[in-house]
């Protein structure tokens, strides 16, 4: 079980003031997601056909993985947005050294 200083320590770290009761509720609910995990970690869970199943949780590298990017090949004439760009561009507004520019639609808060 996580003890109550660590459970200080964390609402410290997160810059939150909890009540007696709060820490009491927060120790035993981590306590149970811990226990939870350590369950996990020696089980294998993980279904036959994936990828990883051969790899157990104590394995610190896995096997070596593969780029699913398909490569960067030029449109041809068959494709349906082939010739396409130039109408795309032209149908912006406002351009900046060969960037279509769009509108701010993220503002950090003030």
């Amino acid at each position: 079980m996580i003890s109550r200083e660590e459970i200080q320590n964390l609402a410290q770290l997160a810059r939150l003031k909890l009540s007696e009761e709060e820490a009491v509720s927060l120790q035993k609910d981590i306590s149970s997601i811990l226990d939870y995990v350590g369950q996990l970690s020696g089980d294998k869970t993980v279904s036959a056909n994936h990828p990883l199943s051969s790899c157990r949780a104590a394995d610190t590298v896995l096997s070596p993985t593969h780029n699913v990017m398909r490569e960067d090949m030029p449109r041809l004439g068959g494709d349906p947005l082939a010739g396409k760009e130039e109408s795309v561009q032209a149908a912006f507004p406002k351009q900046e050294s060969g960037y279509n520019v769009v509108r701010k639609i993220i503002q950090k808060d003030e």
